[in-house]
């Protein structure tokens, strides 16, 4: 048997779109209609992905090398949890009420992009790790991360790691979500102060520090959420240590 007549063979009326360095302009994914979707090096102009959930047909839009781009593309309530979004590149896209969870981002570019509605288990990268930088198509050494808008985006588990450049966004002004400047500094301050809290307190304090120093290593800026899930504390001791970082 030749290696050919070994190969699985793909059904005769099996559909395939095979794009290379092409510009895709103002297409409904929506409705389009395709069982494979090979592609390279291709510019998304004004499409609409809206409430599409990520499976095996579209995966490759985010992973083909070189990467794609994605420019005023609209993402809203797509399913992207777990997605592998790769080298993207998203110019001026709108990911209201998107499900972003679990979603592989470290390398990912985001510039000028709208995110509404609520938020978990998402983290953006202002570099891509050293692993990740030989292999990308162009090279670069940073992700392009910046006029972000998130004020009407509920950060219930968002995080910022890497060097993003948080004055460059736009971010909720409200009592629910807290800023601190200087975050890095205040760290060990804040937690030589939990250290004199009452025991029953004093544990889950310390340990949501150390959550959120790793969590958002590299940042010298931090917006988020009072309350988060992934923090195993109460939401009083939350609050607390918010309150200590913001003031001490």
């Amino acid at each position: 048997m030749s290696q050919r007549d070994s190969e699985p063979k793909q059904p005769d009326d099996e559909r395939v779109v095979a794009l290379h360095r092409a510009t895709i302009t103002s297409v409904d994914f929506r409705s389009a209609q395709f069982d494979k979707f090979t592609l390279g090096g291709c510019l998304f102009d004004r499409c609409d992905f809206r409430g599409l959930k990520l499976d095996r047909r579209l995966a490759p839009l985010f992973i083909a090398l070189p990467r794609s781009v994605f420019r005023d593309c609209r993402f809203d309530a797509a399913d992207l949890r777990r997605a592998a979004l790769g080298q993207s590149r998203f110019e001026r896209c709108t990911f209201d009420d998107a499900r972003l969870e679990d979603s592989d981002t470290v390398a990912a570019e985001f510039i000028g992009c709208r995110f509404a509605g609520p938020m978990e288990r998402v983290t953006f990268h202002g570099s891509p790790p050293s692993a990740e930088r030989k292999r990308l198509d162009p090279p670069r050494q940073r992700n392009e991360f910046r006029a972000n808008d998130f004020r009407d985006a509920e950060l219930l588990d968002v995080a910022f790691t890497d060097g993003v450049e948080m004055d460059r966004q736009r971010f909720p002004d409200d009592d629910l979500h807290v800023r601190v400047e200087r975050f890095q500094q205040r760290l060990p301050r804040a937690r030589a102060q939990i250290k004199e809290w009452y025991e029953r307190e004093r544990a889950p304090a310390l340990a949501m520090l150390a959550t959120l120093e790793a969590r958002w290593r590299g940042q010298d800026t931090v917006v988020a959420r009072r309350w988060t899930p992934r923090i195993k504390a109460p939401d009083r001791v939350q609050a607390r240590v918010w309150e200590l970082l913001e003031h001490i």
